[in-house]
């Protein structure tokens, strides 16, 4: 395998399949939306 090849597969962007999406809940952390367990499940 290339060096090349090898960087694109260590590269935390490939979609490997273990990536999860949150919704936007960082955003709303950020903006004061969600400040406790509750208002995260209210989200």
């Amino acid at each position: 395998m290339t060096r090349a090849a090898l960087l694109l597969l260590a590269d935390g962007r490939f979609p490997a399949g273990g990536h999860a999406h949150s919704g936007g809940a960082e955003a709303a952390v950020r903006a004061g939306r969600i400040t406790d367990a509750a208002s995260l499940e209210e989200f």
